[in-house]
């Protein structure tokens, strides 16, 4: 049955499934916290999250190969430069750093938890399945990435 949930959902979506969690976790469990430079804070990482996005996504543009990781087949070329020299996920790495922006802003720990949920997802739904994909695929050049570029940072 989990093996049902692998690559279900582009993670865009998905982004947004889990900040509707967190917004309704947040307001069935208001646990609030209000610190100096929350607002600073909370627009840092939501900048931070998309520094990671749009360049990561437009590498891939201008690779002219997939960027919808659920169908890895459509894959014509590994992306290993740019924010791929630091991350083999970066726009994951951005979704996440929104996520904890929208955590930060509301205070709220329950939130953080849910955005580490996020992670726990997609490394186990998302991430994996693309890895075996790509290492069939790519092979020893794929392998000698990995070897050199962590999973998220």
């Amino acid at each position: 049955m989990l093996n049902k949930l692998e690559l279900l959902l582009p993670p865009l979506p998905l982004t947004f499934v889990f900040a509707g969690l967190m917004w309704a976790m947040d307001t069935l469990i208001p646990l609030h916290t209000s610190f100096a430079g929350q607002s600073i804070i909370a627009s840092f990482f939501l900048a931070l999250g998309l520094i990671f996005i749009v360049p990561a996504a437009l590498s891939f543009f201008k690779e002219k190969t997939t960027v919808d990781p659920r169908t890895p087949e459509k894959s014509n070329k590994l992306v290993v430069t740019g924010l791929y020299n630091i991350s083999r996920n970066p726009m994951y790495v951005g979704m996440f750093f929104c996520l904890l922006a929208l955590s930060v802003a509301q205070g709220n720990i329950l939130s953080v938890l849910i955005s580490i949920s996020f992670v726990l997802y997609l490394t186990r739904f998302q991430i994996k399945p693309e890895e075996r994909f790509l290492t069939k695929k790519f092979g020893d050049q794929y392998l000698q990435y990995c070897a050199q570029v962590r999973r998220w940072l």
